[in-house]
Order: structure tokens, then sequence, then C-alpha cells
């Protein structure tokens, strides 16, 4: 009876919820038919492709807008309460268990008729691809054994010559270029799960992302690594020039579908199944989006012992439906406890496998080549339990390795609330 008369008392909590439910479905609703991008009228790309044109930074930036967003975290669509029906009670009661983690996914379902409503923020700012910092770019003197260079005009554009210090004549010159790039996004992402049955809950999330790119470079002629190219003094061809650009956007990211299934609840383990579907509906010129259509199927192994600790597994695919070799394996391992009453810590390691490098080769590799990677990180997480139904949380993302698009760390936070619907 306590249980019921509990549930009662929500009700009014539960009415003013649900208003927050539908707006928070009608600004999802409005993401998905707006432009994806609401702000300036070029993509942050084009920084690239203009004020820094003739800089061979244009491959750079068509491989941040068909990489970047793979590495926005994505939280869980598993809820940090659950409710379990009493026959006794006739109700839904919460379950005084351990909370799940931010990221990577356990068994535990909601309850049917149970909502929960989840906001997260997230700032990803990106400070290396494979182990280069992102800062402190230098291109390559040569590749494939000629010298990267540029031809020498003159003041109508027509090539021409110079006659080096060491009197030798040439028609080109090397050129060095240093350049730093500053990569940020801050991830806004409300997302709604509903318990449709006992076992089978479906999940929305859409990510509203502003993202900053901005980038500095100083080219230098000649190219001071190479002294045998080092020109006669007061040559006018002897320059050094720097240029900068920034540019900023905000817009909805990639649309996620989930749903989780658990079909297996006996010892020693229990068992589910979760399908992701990821729509494309952020710009990847604006860095808010991947540009492929993604099908992410997921085995999740979980158990709670003692209500106080819980392990999971999960073992899954990012499917690419554009191109199937640019798939990705994505693993999970890790475990929360309780610490002390509603206070629960999460520990989860994650993986992700590309099968083949996630954008095109670069023709000719000036500052950086796509690579295929194998990515790890750490997630370390708090979760409190407040007022029986509302939960706060904190989590960083830590890197393990130096291969791909890295923020040093990516942290996170969430408020989160559920609340039983009538039956």
């Amino acid at each position: 009876m306590g249980a019921l008369q509990r549930r009662v008392r929500k009700r009014p909590a539960a009415a003013r919820i649900e208003k927050i439910v539908l707006g928070l479905v009608a600004i999802v609703l409005c993401g998905v038919l707006m432009p994806p991008t609401i702000a300036l009228g070029r993509e942050l790309t084009d920084v690239f492709r203009t004020e820094l044109a003739n800089l061979q930074l244009e491959p750079v930036g068509d491989a941040l807008a068909q990489t970047v967003a793979a590495t926005y975290p994505v939280a869980s669509a598993s809820s940090s309460v659950i409710y379990q029906y009493n026959p006794a009670a006739d109700a839904y009661e919460r379950q005084d268990r351990v909370l799940g983690p931010i990221f990577g996914e356990r068994t535990e379902t909601l309850g049917r008729g149970q909502f929960d409503v989840s906001v997260s923020y997230s700032y990803v700012g990106l400070d290396s691809i494979n182990g280069t910092d992102l800062d402190d770019l230098e291109n390559v003197a040569e590749i494939d054994g000629r010298v990267v260079s540029f031809p020498i005009v003159d003041a109508a554009g027509n090539r021409t010559g110079v006659t080096l210090a060491n009197g030798r004549f040439t028609n080109f010159l090397p050129v060095q270029v240093r350049a730093r790039l500053n990569v940020e996004a801050q991830i806004f992402a409300p997302a709604v799960t509903y318990g449709i049955t006992p076992d089978l809950d479906v999940n929305l999330t859409l990510p509203l992302i502003r993202t900053y790119l901005a980038a500095h470079a100083t080219s230098t002629v000649p190219d001071p690594r190479l002294p045998q190219f080092t020109l006669q003094p007061g040559d006018r061809n002897m320059t050094t020039l720097s240029t900068s650009s920034s540019d900023t956007a905000f817009g909805v990211g990639d649309l996620l579908l989930r749903a989780k299934y658990a079909f297996y609840r006996r010892d020693p383990v229990d068992l589910a199944f979760g399908l992701g579907l990821s729509l494309p509906t952020g710009d990847p010129d604006d860095l808010q989006g991947s540009g492929t259509t993604r099908v992410q199927p997921t085995l999740i192994a979980s158990r709670i012992f003692g209500d106080r600790f819980e392990p999971l597994i999960n073992i899954g695919m990012d499917l690419n439906c554009d191109d199937v070799s640019r798939s990705v394996f994505r693993w999970a391992a890790g475990a929360t406890a309780q610490v002390s009453g509603p206070l629960t810590a999460a520990v989860v390691f994650l993986g992700r496998n590309e099968l083949e490098s996630q954008a095109d080769p670069i023709a000719a590799p000036f500052f950086v080549q796509i690579e295929r990677n194998d990515i790890y990180d750490v997630s370390l997480g708090m979760r409190l339990l407040l007022y029986e139904s509302f939960v706060v949380a904190g989590n960083v993302l830590l890197p393990l390795n130096d291969e791909g698009l890295r923020a040093d760390v990516i942290p996170t936070v969430q408020l989160e609330y559920e609340f039983g619907a009538p039956l």
C-alpha cells in the first residue's frame, strides 16, 4: 500500500514532467525539420577553402567533416532508476538498486509505462590527430621523394625562376607551413526513454551542437629545413605570411533512435539485445554529423549482485549503411557500484575498432594522413539519486591511446528524471 501511495503522491509532479516531455518532443521535431545550421551563411570547413586557400589545408577540413562527429560521446539509453510491478500493491515500485553508468549499457529495463527524461551536456575540445597536436601541425618537406613546393611567378602571374645562393637556378621553391587548429563542440543532448513492456525500452536522443573551428597558418618561403634552396640576400621571393580564420555554427546532430529488449533474466547473467538507428540529420561540414545512416546492433550482458554491484559487457557494431567497409566494432566492459547510500560510481572501458579508415586517404598528405584506428577510452563517473527519481551525474572520458582524433578529456554532466505514466 505504501508503494501505491507513494506513486499517487508523485502524480502532480508527473503531470508537470509530462508537459516538459511534450515540450522536449516539440524541440526534437523542430530540430529535425529545421535546417541543420541556423547560425551563419557558410559552413565551418569553408574556413580552409577561403581565407586559408592554397595552404593545402582543404584535405584536413574534408577529413574533419567525415570523422569528427564520431568522437562525440553518446550517453547510455539505460535509465538510472528502474521500476518493477508489485501485484500485491497493484503498482510499479522503484527498486533500491545500484544506478547505471553514463556510458555503457546494462540489461535492466525501465518498467512498463515509465518515462525517463534526461539532458546531458558534453564539451569536446579536440587536441590531437594520430598523436600529433592540432596546435602544432607542420607540413612534411617531401612527399614520395618530391619536395613540397610552389612554382615561382612574377607580378603578372607568369611562371619565372630565380638563382639560389648556391648559384643553382630553379623555377620552384619549397614552403614550410605551420598550422594551429582549434576544434570544439558543445553538445546539449535531450533524450526520452519509455518502457513499452517490462522488458522493452525505446529511446530517442537528438543532440543540439555548437561547433567552433579556428585555424592559424604561417607559411615560410623557402623552407628553412632545406638549406639547398636558400635564396640570395634581399630576394623578393623570401616571404613569411600569417593567416587566420574562424567560424562557429549551431544545429542539430544525428538523430538517434534506440530500443533494448531484455530476453534472458537468470543466473549467472542477464542478457539484452539493443538496436540503434542513427539518422544523418547533422551537417558534416559544420562538424555536427556523420553524413551517413548507421545501424547499431548490440548484445548487452550485466547482473546486479546484492543490489550494490553490477558488472557489464557490451559487444556491438556500428554499421555504415553507405559503405559497410567503414563500419566500426564497438565494445564496453566495466562495472557500477553503490558507494554510499544514493551515490553510485562507475568505471567503464570503451573500445572502437575501425574496419577501415573512416575517411578517404589524402592523396598528397601535406600535414597528416587518414588512417584506420583503434580507439580506447575509460569512462569515470558518479551518479547521485535525489528525491527518489531525480538523478544528477558527472563523468569524464579519458583516452587510453592516441590514435585518431582525440581530446585530452571529455567532461559530461547529466540531469535525469523518471516518472510513471497512467497505465
